[in-house]
């Protein structure tokens, strides 16, 4: 069961959202608020696994409100403003819902959740050199050695494998691989990115390369991919 916070300071849009929840299984409401700050006690106490959180609210934004949290659930963003959605992403938001929200984009949302949260919590899967991913239809055996490097498009992620010539085109988000990899192994490097570490041939400040492939460095993952390749570095 996910427990999942509503955050929205639309009464009509709260009533929507509840009105999905409740048809969908695997969901417990266990909150509604039209003012942040009072889904506060729920958060910290880890009685939320997953918020539904719109954006423009008056006081504070959804977005300033989920990167004062130090506990964050899972968030899908909810917004009448798409021009939110670059904002929502770089916080690792497992989704991002345009108002009116349909069920039809909810249920996916929240599918993705489920299935993500259903695989991070499985602890012997980490433990594996290997993991299944559904690929049109078909679970695709995919061993983390094989892998080069993860390409992410919105709703969706390119895996460039060394045994492939063209990449697994997969219906997940980058967040979904980003804490489901091994971080002494993987790491982000841009909001569009994740390397494997071995897989590296050259880097520059501004870019690394992956046989003839160069992938930017951004500023905001630099420091951190930095800090990692200093720990093998010998010069």
């Amino acid at each position: 069961m996910i427990n999942c916070l509503l955050i929205d300071d639309e009464p009509l849009a709260l009533q929507l959202l509840e009105d999905f929840v409740s048809k969908v299984p695997y969901l417990k409401l266990a909150g509604k608020f039209e003012e942040p700050l009072q889904a506060l006690p729920l958060i910290e106490t880890r009685q939320a696994d997953l918020l539904f959180l719109d954006i423009r609210m008056p006081d504070i934004s959804g977005i300033e409100f989920f990167k004062s949290l130090t506990v964050k659930p899972e968030v899908i963003f909810t917004t009448a403003y798409s021009e939110f959605a670059i904002d929502g992403f770089e916080l690792k938001a497992m989704d991002y819902l345009l108002k009116p929200v349909s069920f039809e984009k909810f249920i996916t949302a929240c599918n993705r959740v489920k299935e993500y949260l259903d695989f991070k919590n499985t602890k012997e899967i980490k433990n594996r050199d290997y993991f299944f991913i559904n690929v049109s239809h078909k679970l695709h055996k995919i061993f983390y050695d094989d892998i080069l490097y993860l390409e992410g498009y919105k709703d969706y992620t390119k895996i460039y494998l060394t045994s492939a010539v063209s990449p697994l085109l997969i219906l997940h988000n980058l967040k979904y691989f980003e804490d489901l990899l091994n971080q002494s192994e993987f790491i982000r490097i841009h909001r569009s990115y994740i390397i494997s570490i071995r897989k590296v041939n050259t880097v520059s400040r501004k870019s690394v390369t992956i046989q003839t492939n160069s992938l930017p460095v951004s500023d905001n993952y630099r420091d951190k991919f930095f800090a990692v390749i200093e720990q093998y570095s010998n010069y």
